[in-house]
């Protein structure tokens, strides 16, 4: 249910409870889009996803640069992988296909609190 790495701790719920989170540090993800086991890692630079509010992919590298982040905030950027699919880079956004929709049954909740 939690796991340590360099950005802090990552804790998994999975819900009923539909309430959306608007925190990005805290995300609510639709858990029937999502296949198991979720890979956590560091980003590779041919990583690309649907950014939350857009319909079309766009590489993480290109969507770190309109972000404004430096090199060394780059270097640090996670991801979080279901079925060779990024569902959410670490503590920015979460990818449009894996939302809370109108027709999402149960939630799976993921908080970060980072690293002191």
């Amino acid at each position: 249910k939690e796991i340590g790495f360099s950005l802090g701790t990552l804790s998994f719920e999975i819900t009923s409870n539909l309430k959306l989170n608007a925190s990005n540090t805290e995300v609510s993800l639709d858990a029937g889009e999502i296949k198991f086991p979720l890979l956590l890692r560091k980003r590779k630079t041919s990583d690309y996803f649907y950014p939350s509010g857009m319909n079309k992919k766009k590489k993480i590298s290109r969507f770190l640069i309109d972000l404004k982040l430096s090199a060394p905030e780059k270097e640090n950027v996670w991801v979080i992988e279901s079925n060779q699919r990024i569902i959410w880079v670490v503590g920015h956004r979460i990818d449009e296909r894996v939302k809370v929709t109108d027709t999402t049954k149960m939630v799976l909740q993921l908080t970060l609190v980072p690293a002191k």
